[in-house]
């Protein structure tokens, strides 16, 4: 009967685990922007974002500062779809435009950047005019 129980218990556990639970995703996005700008650990930064998008698929602010981790690791491609998941939940993310203009440019692709600079400017991103000049 004890046996029983613990099983259980160690199931109801691990359902409660993976339950939304926005309050929790907020917690380690804050713990995981502090790792990226403060103390520049891209790969814990990307792991704990990671755990906060698995406790709200909808934090636009996980994404976006998972894609920044993910830039400074040089994993292009992952941060892209990071950066395109947060500008799909909030619209007019227009720092998430620019990190996507940002991130092409260093792919090469000038096209693609000037088109999402040009959207982080209409959504309200200032001082975007050295990065405008390059697109004609």
């Amino acid at each position: 009967m004890k046996k029983l129980a613990l099983i259980f218990i160690a199931v109801f556990a691990l359902f409660l685990s993976s339950c939304e639970n926005p309050a929790k995703s907020r917690i380690l996005t804050e713990e995981g922007s502090k790792l990226l700008l403060r103390y520049s650990e891209f790969k814990k930064a990307e792991e704990t974002l990671t755990e906060a998008i698995k406790y709200d698929k909808n934090n636009f602010e996980a994404y976006y500062y998972r894609g920044c981790a993910r830039v400074n690791a040089a994993k292009y491609d992952e941060a892209i779809a990071d950066f395109e998941k947060a500008v799909e939940l909030k619209p007019d993310y227009a720092d998430a435009y620019f990190n996507l203009g940002r991130t092409y440019y260093m792919k090469n692709d000038e096209g693609m950047a000037c088109e999402y600079y040009k959207l982080a400017e209409k959504y309200g991103r200032p001082n975007l005019e050295d990065y405008l000049k390059r697109c004609n």
